[in-house]
C-alpha cells in the first residue's frame, strides 16, 4: 500500500516518510487493528494499555486542525479501535473470531447442533417438569464442561498441536445450554 499523500510504501497507521495518518483497511479484524498476533489467551491489562495508547494517538481532537482526509481517517480508525477492543475483551467473540474469521455468529446457517444433543436437551426439559431444579443443575455442569473443552481446544491450538474446527460447535452448544439456565435479576 502507498501513502495517500507522498506515495511512499506504508505498512501501518502512519506513513514513516511523511508522518500522515493512513486510511484503515476496509474490514480489519480486531487483531490487525491492534497490530497483535491472533491469540486467545491475551494479557487483557496489556491490551487495555495498548488501547489507551492508540486511542490517544488516533483521537479526532488531535486531528482537528488537519486536513479533512486525516480527520476522516482518524474517525474511521477510532471506530475500528473501539470495536476491536470490545471483540478482544469478550472471550466468546474472540474465540469465534479465531475459529471462523468473524466475531459474531452467522444469522442463518450457523453451526448445526446434532440431533442427539437436541434430544438430550428435550429430555432434560421433560425431566425438569418432574424434578424441578434438575435442569439448572445439569445445565450448569454441562456449561462448565463445555467451557473446559473450549479452553483445551484453544490452548492446544496456541501450542501448535491442533485446530479450531470444533470451537464454533462448542460455542453454539454453550449458548444453548446457558439459555436453559434461569436468568438472575
Amino acid at each position: 500500500m502507498s501513502c495517500w499523500s507522498c506515495h511512499e510504501k506504508v505498512g501501518g497507521m502512519l506513513c514513516v516518510s511523511c508522518g500522515l495518518l493512513q486510511p484503515p483497511p476496509a474490514a480489519p479484524d480486531a487483531f490487525t487493528v491492534f497490530g497483535i498476533k491472533p491469540w486467545y489467551h491475551l494479557d487483557l491489562p496489556l491490551l487495555e494499555e495498548h488501547y489507551r495508547k492508540l486511542a490517544r494517538q488516533l483521537h479526532p481532537d488531535r486531528f482537528a486542525g488537519k486536513s479533512a482526509t486525516e480527520r476522516r481517517f482518524s474517525l474511521q480508525w477510532t471506530a475500528h479501535l473501539n470495536e476491536a477492543r470490545r471483540i478482544l475483551k469478550d472471550p466468546v467473540r474472540r474465540a469465534r473470531l479465531l475459529a471462523t474469521g468473524s466475531p459474531d455468529p452467522k444469522e442463518t446457517g450457523g453451526p448445526k447442533l446434532d440431533p442427539a444433543f437436541l434430544q438430550e436437551m428435550f429430555d432434560w426439559r421433560e425431566e425438569d417438569e418432574e424434578n424441578p431444579g434438575a435442569l439448572a443443575e445439569r445445565a450448569t455442569a454441562r456449561a462448565a464442561t463445555l467451557e473446559a473443552d473450549l479452553e483445551a481446544i484453544l490452548t492446544t491450538w496456541e501450542e501448535g498441536r491442533g485446530g479450531l474446527e470444533l470451537v464454533d460447535d462448542r460455542l453454539a452448544r454453550l449458548k444453548y445450554i446457558k439459555g436453559l439456565l434461569p436468568t438472575r435479576p
